[in-house]
């Protein structure tokens, strides 16, 4: 999507009075593969008052799931921890789905490592949802050192080979 195109939906995101269409709209904007935009969504979520309060988490989750925004989202969760844990802290439904949200797709060693510092370093609560964070990036890095060169080769194969 083009900037055209995502400030078209960001205006029809404004002129709409409708709920349900506002949060269509808003995941619409998240799926941008233009990182400056994506990153403009996360600012302008969290530090201004365009982005109503109950949604500033579903759009961090959104751009975290867009492959293009992935690494911003995850980025952007450690940088603005302070503010979002001072925000959403005391309801930990909403933490804990803001944290599952952003490190459900981390699947490196080095997101691995950069999850386990970032705990250490932040001395952060939020109950059970940063043992679970950890447990779900663990499976994900051993499924792609166990899967990962198989399920490319399989990827690889031509359609009539995969299917017979």
């Amino acid at each position: 999507m083009d900037e055209d195109v995502w400030e078209f939906i960001w205006m029809k995101f404004h002129s709409t009075n409708a709920v349900s269409e506002k949060r269509i709209l808003l995941e619409a904007l998240t799926c941008s593969d233009n990182s400056f935009l994506l990153n403009r969504l996360l600012n302008l979520s969290l530090t201004s008052d365009l982005v109503p309060e109950q949604d500033v988490i579903d759009v961090i989750i959104h751009v975290g799931r867009n492959p293009q925004g992935r690494n911003l989202a995850w980025k952007y969760f450690r940088e603005k921890w302070n503010v979002l844990n001072a925000r959403y802290g005391e309801a930990l439904f909403m933490n804990s789905k803001l944290i599952g949200g952003v490190t459900e797709f981390l699947n490196t060693e080095k997101e691995l490592n950069e999850l386990k510092d970032f705990i250490k370093a932040s001395g952060v609560g939020a109950g059970p949802a940063w043992p679970r964070a950890l447990e779900i990036v663990e499976g994900n890095v051993r499924w792609h050192h166990l899967h990962r060169r198989q399920f490319f080769q399989w990827l690889r194969k031509p359609l009539s080979s995969a299917l017979g």
